[in-house]
């Protein structure tokens, strides 16, 4: 109820404001822009460049987790490695968008590899930073104690090594899915060749501010969906763990 009250509040304000400025260029009313939202729903043009988007960004959620949850956990097993590997992870996750974009474009060019591989270098650090966090946070005196217990190493590894990475894991799956989206538009309106950023790239290079207001709506509810459908995936991997 509290979502649906703040949801008609925002509306109203933009409606007001929309209003005051009274000018669709700079700000279109939330029925122009609800017009045009329903009128993309009917094109097929359009639900092509959505498979397109949310495929680029599955593919780079899947490159960033299935490579920065290894590398986490090989860098986390020594604290050598981890102290040589840290400052060049740092510097990895320093980079600018716009530099991954220079050497993507000089590499590929325009297509689907940009935004795929801009997203996955710009993300990959945080899991690769949070996965060795939680292999380097494991209580050694834990480890010790159920080995002089006699605690089956089976048991060992699923409660307390898996047990210690696992909240930074589902952290890591959380930021990803979460804000994989953004990155995956903005590089798809500067060098995709389809999607949703590239359909807000021409509508900026017509002035179609009322279109560039909908298609926002669609990485909107996308960001949501995917949010939504993050917590529930660590939410039944959390569950599942739990049984073992």
């Amino acid at each position: 109820m509290n979502r649906i009250l703040g949801f008609l509040l925002f509306v109203t304000f933009w409606a007001l404001l929309a209003r005051i400025i009274n000018s669709s260029t700079i700000l279109p009313t939330p029925v122009d822009v609800g017009r045009i939202f329903i009128d993309m729903l009917k094109d097929p043009i359009f639900y092509k460049n959505l498979i397109s988007t949310i495929s680029k960004g599955f593919m780079a959620s899947t490159l960033i987790l299935v490579l920065g949850i290894p590398l986490g956990m090989i860098i986390g097993f020594s604290r050598t490695i981890y102290s040589i590997f840290k400052p060049f992870i740092t510097i990895l996750q320093s980079v600018p968008v716009i530099s991954w974009l220079a050497f993507a474009v000089f590499m590929w060019g325009i297509g689907w590899k940009g935004p795929v591989f801009i997203s996955t270098m710009s993300l990959l650090p945080i899991v690769v930073i949070n996965t060795a966090s939680g292999i380097a946070n494991i209580d050694s005196e834990l480890v010790e104690m159920a080995k002089i217990y006699n605690v089956a190493k089976r048991k060992i590894i699923i409660h307390i090594y898996i047990g210690s990475i696992v909240p930074f894991i589902l952290a890591s799956m959380e930021v990803v899915l979460g804000n994989v989206w953004k990155t995956i538009l903005v590089t798809e309106y500067l060098c995709g060749d389809h999607g949703i950023g590239v359909m807000i790239a021409w509508a900026r290079s017509y002035i179609d501010t009322p279109q560039i207001f909908a298609l926002t709506l669609v990485a909107v509810f996308l960001a949501i969906a995917m949010e939504y459908l993050s917590k529930l995936i660590t939410r039944r991997l959390v569950k599942k763990w739990k049984v073992y």
